[in-house]
């Protein structure tokens, strides 16, 4: 499998994190999507295995954590609310997290 985004009503559900997600690569900015970021409400983590932990920065690689699950003791979802919601670029960065099994992970932002 590879790497997918699947856009629903409000949310961006990103599965299979087996390489580097970029807001402007991954999400079609020509599509209604501002080019300068979204407005996210909260992002979601659903862990493959105890020990997972997924960190999104926001606008590149090495730029500023908008969310770190820190490293998952159970396999309860991780979820981080933003009142107001925050205007990012999500980005994860495979290298910074660590997957059971990266075909399971799955992310979920929502956004306004």
């Amino acid at each position: 499998m590879a790497l997918t985004t699947t856009q629903g009503r409000g949310s961006f559900t990103i599965s299979d994190i087996d390489g580097d997600w970029t807001y402007g690569t991954d999400v079609d900015v020509n599509a209604g999507f501002p080019a300068n970021g979204m407005w996210v409400t909260s992002i979601q983590f659903l862990p493959t295995a105890v020990s997972d932990q997924l960190i999104i920065h926001d606008g590149g690689i090495d730029a500023q954590e908008v969310f770190d699950s820190g490293v998952v003791t159970s396999m309860d979802p991780v979820i981080k609310y933003f009142q107001p919601a925050r205007h990012c670029k999500p980005v994860i960065d495979e290298s910074d997290c660590t997957f059971g099994t990266a075909a399971n992970a799955v992310c979920i932002i929502d956004y306004e």
